[in-house]
């Protein structure tokens, strides 16, 4: 093996374990939902890596005091499914998963500067718009 071709195989591994999307990868956010006069949003992103992992993960992003916090809220490895978001009141969001899909990183509750967030789950139903993830058409999930 050659060096130049060795480079280029422990660079190619390098990109591959830092998980950075090349071509054949695919991804998409969905539109972010907000409680009126509330101080945070949720949406969730799907991606779909050439080399067959998957991710759908919800979030939230909080703005106080000038300053932008947030995190995960849930997420699972599957692009077949959304995941359906809903604000009941300023601090808790209703989240909507598909039956029967292993979660990852589960949130019941968040912390930010002070503000408590709750996550209440239910089972995200086969007539939502959601069911289909924003990378409808694609069946890359396990």
């Amino acid at each position: 093996m050659t060096k130049t071709l060795l480079a280029t195989a422990i660079t190619g591994l390098a990109a591959l374990l830092a998980g950075c999307p090349a071509a054949g990868s695919r991804s998409c956010t969905a539109s972010p939902v907000t409680f009126p006069d509330g101080n945070c949003s949720a949406y969730y992103y799907q991606s779909a890596l050439w080399f067959g992992d998957s991710t759908t993960q919800a979030l939230v992003n909080c703005a106080f005091d000038k300053q932008q916090v947030g995190g995960n809220v849930v997420a699972f490895h599957n692009t077949n499914y959304g995941i359906g978001l809903r604000w009941l009141s300023a601090n808790t969001l209703e989240v909507a998963v598909p039956d029967g899909i292993e979660l990852d990183n589960q949130r019941h509750s968040s912390l930010y500067m002070g503000h408590k967030l709750t996550y209440r789950y239910r089972t995200l139903k086969d007539m939502e718009p959601e069911f289909t993830g924003c990378l409808a058409g694609h069946r890359g999930g396990t």
